[in-house]
């Protein structure tokens, strides 16, 4: 019931100023990505620091891994979360004190997304490389 409100809520804003519809979304894997990416963008941007590295920081970090073997680990960080990868990050670009940071890590979205979406979300944020 969560997701569906989210949804239908992300797609009210969007029609309103872009005029984007649900068939737009549902004959775009990328736009569909990146609609349900938009939950993401509590913590993440991309380009903006916000609570957690922006988008574009990510993929240029690993700009040098296949996109094959960065979407398996990508996957597993987005359906089970991660933890410690981006310490040094955090330090220089949030000025949180290390006690706080050794909290911060990025919470399991598997109770939010199922695997198909997790991968459409991948798909756009792969569309950023291009």
């Amino acid at each position: 019931m969560k997701r569906a409100v989210f949804i239908i809520s992300i797609l009210i804003s969007f029609n309103a100023f872009g005029g984007i519809t649900q068939e737009d979304i549902d004959k775009n894997p990328i736009l569909k990505g990146k609609m349900l990416a938009k939950k993401c963008s509590w913590c993440h941007d991309i380009n903006k620091n916000l609570v957690a590295p922006p988008f574009r920081v990510i993929l240029e970090r690993y700009k040098d891994v296949p996109e094959n073997s960065l979407r398996k680990q990508f996957f597993q960080a987005i359906k089970n979360g991660s933890k410690g990868k981006w310490k040094k990050w955090m330090k220089e670009n949030l000025k949180i004190k290390m006690g706080k940071l050794d909290s911060m890590y990025m919470p399991p979205q598997k109770e939010y997304y199922n695997d198909e979406e997790i991968n459409l979300i991948l798909d756009w944020l792969f569309s950023l490389r291009k």
